[in-house]
């Protein structure tokens, strides 16, 4: 008798059917979290963005300013992406390893993919953009399957 009265489309029913899909699964399941998830790193931008220029203009040290902006919108960016865009329930341990794994192969992909572009004459902007909206998608994919499942 102690179950809440409402449930989110996540915790109606994990269990997979005969397809291996799950109730969460949906199109509408799927398209709320895919808007969450671009809100969220919308924000996560705008946070970063901020924190940057204000670091920078306090210290006039990218050094410093950089890191700080970076890490402080990767733990909101984390942190709203787990309990808002993707309801997880996993363990937050769970789920902080395997995004930080998934960043550190992120910054190593888009470091050598810009630079093999510009290698080959793509203007940094474009390159930049590209690795980006790669990342973007499959990000959406890998929280929803593997790091907020």
């Amino acid at each position: 008798m102690n179950e809440p009265l409402l449930r989110s489309s996540r915790e109606v029913d994990d269990s997979p059917d005969s397809s291996g899909s799950v109730a969460g699964d949906s199109g509408p399941a799927v398209a709320s979290s895919a808007v969450r998830y671009l809100v969220v790193g919308g924000g996560s931008a705008l946070i970063e963005l901020v924190i940057f220029q204000l670091l920078f203009r306090l210290t006039g040290v990218v050094a410093l300013a950089n890191p700080v902006a970076v890490v402080i919108a990767t733990l909101a960016n984390f942190a709203f992406n787990r309990s808002w865009a993707f309801e997880s329930r996993l363990h937050v341990a769970h789920s902080g390893v395997r995004y930080l794994l998934l960043f550190a192969f992120n910054l190593a992909f888009s470091t050598w993919a810009i630079a093999a572009m510009v290698g080959a004459g793509v203007l940094a902007v474009a390159a930049k953009l590209l690795t980006m909206a790669c990342i973007t998608v499959w990000n959406f994919v890998l929280y929803r399957k593997v790091i907020f499942r």
